[in-house]
C-alpha cells in the first residue's frame, strides 16, 4: 500500500535521461569549437633589448695610404702599434726624420746606424729585451751609386755590388739584408714584440721585383705575422736622367711594412701598454 504522502507520484522510469546543466553547455561549446577560428595566443616573454654597440661614428681614422712623406705617416703607425712608454730601437737612425713628428719621450728610443758603427745584424741588445725595431735600410741596388741618391746610397752603407761578405749582388744583396736584419731584429725583441720595415719595390734589370712581397713572405717562414700595411705616395712626380722607351710603371710609393712576433696562434689587441719583460 502507498503511503499517503507518496500517493499520485508516477514511479514509472523515463524513457528520456534527464539532463545536466553543466555537461550540457560543455557540450555545447565543444561542438561550437572550430580550429581555423579560435587559435591559442602564446604569450612570449619579452625580448631583452638589444645592446648597443660600444664607440662613436666618426672618419677621423688611421689609413692605409698617405700622399705624404715618411716622418707624417711613422706617427700614425706607432699609434697603432706601439704604446707609449715602450722601448723602441731604429737601427737605422741616421738623421732622425722618422721621428721629427713624434713628442720626445713618448718611447724609449735606442739611435744606432751602420755609420755609427752599429750593423742591424748585429745589434749590442739582449734576448727579448725590446718592444719595437725600426728598420729602413737603402731599398735598392745603385749601379754606378749615382742614382736614387734621394735615399741613403746602398753602395756607401752596404757595399752593394763590392764584397759584403754574402757573395749576392744587386736586389739580391738588398733582400739578403732585409732577412738577415729580420732575423737579428726577432732575436732582440720581446714575444709580440713589433717589427716596423721600410721598403720600396723595384725593377732590377728589366724584371719586377715586388720587394714588399719578397719580404712579407720570407718573414713568414721566420716566425713574423704580417699586421699591416701602409703606402707613402710621394708628392712630387719622380723623374730619370735619360729614357729611350719606358717598359715598366715608375714606382712613385713606398711601403711601412708592420710585423709581430708571435707563434702564430696569438692575434693583434691593440696596443695599449709596453710589452711586459
Amino acid at each position: 500500500m502507498t503511503p499517503h504522502h507518496l500517493q499520485g507520484v508516477d514511479f514509472r522510469m523515463s524513457t528520456q535521461p534527464r539532463p545536466i546543466p553543466e555537461l550540457d553547455r560543455i557540450a555545447r561549446t565543444v561542438l561550437a569549437y572550430r580550429p581555423e577560428k579560435h587559435r591559442l595566443s602564446v604569450v612570449e616573454p619579452p625580448k631583452p633589448k638589444r645592446k648597443s654597440p660600444a664607440g662613436t661614428a666618426t672618419n677621423d681614422l688611421v689609413l692605409s695610404a698617405y700622399q705624404s712623406s715618411n716622418d707624417e705617416v711613422f706617427p700614425h703607425v706607432l699609434s697603432l702599434y706601439v704604446a707609449p712608454g715602450s722601448t723602441v730601437a731604429d737601427t737605422t737612425y741616421g738623421k732622425g726624420v722618422f721621428w721629427k713628428r713624434v713628442p720626445k719621450f713618448s718611447y724609449r728610443l735606442l739611435k744606432t746606424d751602420i755609420q755609427d758603427g752599429t750593423d742591424a745584424r748585429n745589434l749590442p741588445y739582449e734576448d727579448r729585451s725590446i718592444d719595437c725595431v725600426v728598420f729602413d735600410p737603402p731599398y735598392m741596388h745603385t749601379p754606378g751609386g749615382s742614382t736614387h741618391v734621394g735615399h741613403q746610397n746602398y753602395e756607401d752603407y752596404y757595399r752593394n755590388n763590392q764584397a759584403n761578405g754574402t757573395g749576392k749582388k744587386y736586389h739580391e744583396a738588398v733582400l739578403d739584408l732585409y732577412f738577415t736584419a729580420a732575423t737579428e731584429a726577432y732575436r732582440v725583441l720581446r714575444h709580440e714584440g713589433i717589427y716596423i720595415v721600410k721598403c720600396q719595390d723595384e725593377v732590377c734589370a728589366n724584371k719586377q721585383r715586388l720587394t714588399h712581397v719578397e719580404i712579407i713572405n720570407e718573414l713568414a717562414t721566420s716566425g713574423f705575422v704580417i699586421e699591416d700595411l701602409f703606402i707613402v705616395l710621394r708628392r712630387n712626380r719622380p723623374g730619370v736622367s735619360r729614357v729611350v722607351r719606358q717598359l715598366h710603371a715608375r714606382k712613385n710609393h713606398s711601403y711601412f711594412l708592420v710585423f709581430r712576433k708571435s707563434g702564430g696562434k696569438t692575434r693583434w689587441t691593440g696596443a695599449s701598454v709596453p710589452l711586459e719583460k
